[in-house]
């Protein structure tokens, strides 16, 4: 009988931890779940995730990175996919989202690495001129805003330390 006590007492006492670690484990994969699909991409929105949370730039990129699992800031490499970036802002009734757009230097380039052509600048801003204009002077991310200067949903430069939700991205 006291055989049996002790051997109860270490299978609670061994499977508590591993439990906690389980319910954790599960915790973090389920933020990696899949929101959205379009032509080989995943989509994962931070807003479904955590309450609505909004992040400065490098907070949202950590963010994505910490998924694991290969997810990384939006690239919108395509009208198609710009065209569902907008479709999910509008659906989802957002301000705006981060995306992976960097200025280095004069140019502007999607930290993944992938192919940036641009496609979705607004025609005017804060000044009413074209985007990018730099406006703050230390505008170097890349947001999706929706109407924000009455242009539809439109890609503006923001300076990084304005906080916002993301969509994070990976291949399918």
């Amino acid at each position: 009988m006291k055989y049996l006590l002790l051997l109860g007492l270490v299978v609670v006492g061994v499977a508590s931890p591993q439990n906690r670690r389980s319910k954790s484990s599960s915790r973090s994969r389920s933020s990696g779940d899949v929101d959205g699909t379009n032509n080989g991409s995943e989509y994962h929105y931070s807003w479904v995730h955590d309450g609505g949370k909004e992040r400065t730039h490098d907070s949202a990129v950590s963010y994505c990175n910490r998924l694991g699992g290969g997810w990384v800031p939006i690239s919108i490499e395509t009208s198609g996919e710009n065209s569902f970036v907008t479709r999910v802002i509008s659906q989802h009734k957002l301000d705006y989202i981060w995306t992976g757009g960097v200025k280095s230097g004069s140019n502007w380039r999607w930290l993944n690495g992938g192919s940036f052509r641009g496609l979705g600048w607004s025609p005017n801003g804060g000044f009413k001129r074209p985007q990018p204009d730099n406006r703050e002077g230390d505008e170097n991310c890349l947001a999706v805003l929706n109407n924000f200067y009455k242009d539809g949903i439109k890609w503006h430069d923001v300076a990084c330390h304005h906080p916002k939700p993301i969509i994070c991205e990976r291949t399918a």
